[in-house]
């Protein structure tokens, strides 16, 4: 392997998806920006979600999360759901033409004629897809710990308690933010690693988008629902939502489950090199 045309083949591809990846960001910092600026005017109608409604698992909330507090504001209305989301969809659509969209495109073989070896492509391309996911994320951060004091999400709130005990919510941290991002950042990771995978392994664009997708959306219903209804739980394991909902590192800070999806990413990556290096490319 050529580091140089390892560094070849990832600007190159860098450059080319430079411009989707600018959208996606702009798109993020308004989703972020129209939520925080929503906070004033939304607290108080969040007080009133019920504890233990079927609303909470939709929400993302658990435990003794406020949702009218300015964490357990942005949980409910970003973190456990837009933003993950968003990262999910991204990775997967640059995991899945990471090979399988320039090989149906017939572009990959002209690459690898130049000459580039196979597991360079593999390298360069999978390193393209942790560096976008990783800079929107960035974005995502550094947009949110910017419009945060401007609308009240950095300050303390006061509650009162069904009990009629006050409770104070501390505002929202640039480590709180840290946390959270970095968590979704690893869903990205973890569902974009396994487009990657298909779409090495079997050099299907659409085959590779449309898996992923059903899995990250049926584990999803699949973990939202377990919890409404308390059946299929055993089930809840294959759902990266398990570990993501359940432990709110945006509020709770971060644990080892974050470590889950870079280590389902690293048995992608392998495997889709495996079975890159030993395939026919598709004409």
């Amino acid at each position: 392997m050529n580091a140089g045309r390892v560094a070849h083949i990832y600007r190159q591809w860098f450059r080319a998806r430079l411009l989707s990846t600018i959208a996606w960001a702009v798109g993020l910092i308004a989703v972020v920006t129209l939520t925080a600026a929503f906070y004033p005017s939304l607290k108080d109608i969040f007080n009133n979600v019920g504890q233990g409604s079927g609303l909470e698992s939709f929400l993302g909330l658990s435990g003794a999360i406020d949702p009218s507090s300015p964490l357990g504001f942005l949980w409910s209305n970003l973190y456990s759901n837009i933003v993950p989301w968003i990262m999910m969809a991204l990775g997967i659509a640059i995991g899945a033409a990471a090979i399988a969209g320039d090989e149906e495109k017939g572009t990959l073989e002209y690459l690898l004629s130049r000459p580039a070896q196979r597991a360079e492509v593999v390298v360069a391309r999978f390193a393209v897809l942790l560096t976008v996911l990783l800079l929107v994320a960035l974005v995502v951060g550094i947009a949110l710990a910017a419009v945060a004091p401007l609308f009240e999400l950095t300050t303390a709130t006061t509650t009162t308690a069904a009990d009629g005990a006050s409770v104070t919510n501390p505002g929202v941290s640039v480590g709180d933010i840290a946390a959270g991002t970095f968590a979704a950042l690893a869903v990205g990771i973890g569902t974009g690693s396994i487009a990657f995978l298909l779409g090495a392994a079997i050099g299907r664009h659409g085959v590779a988008v449309g898996v992923t997708s059903g899995y990250a959306i049926a584990g999803y219903l699949l973990y939202t629902l377990s919890n409404v209804t308390g059946s299929l739980g055993f089930l809840t394991w294959i759902s990266p939502w398990r570990w993501y909902v359940h432990d709110a590192m945006l509020i709770t800070g971060l644990d080892w489950d974050v470590l889950l999806p870079f280590g389902l990413a690293t048995i992608c990556f392998a495997a889709g090199w495996f079975f890159f290096q030993r395939r026919d490319l598709r004409s």
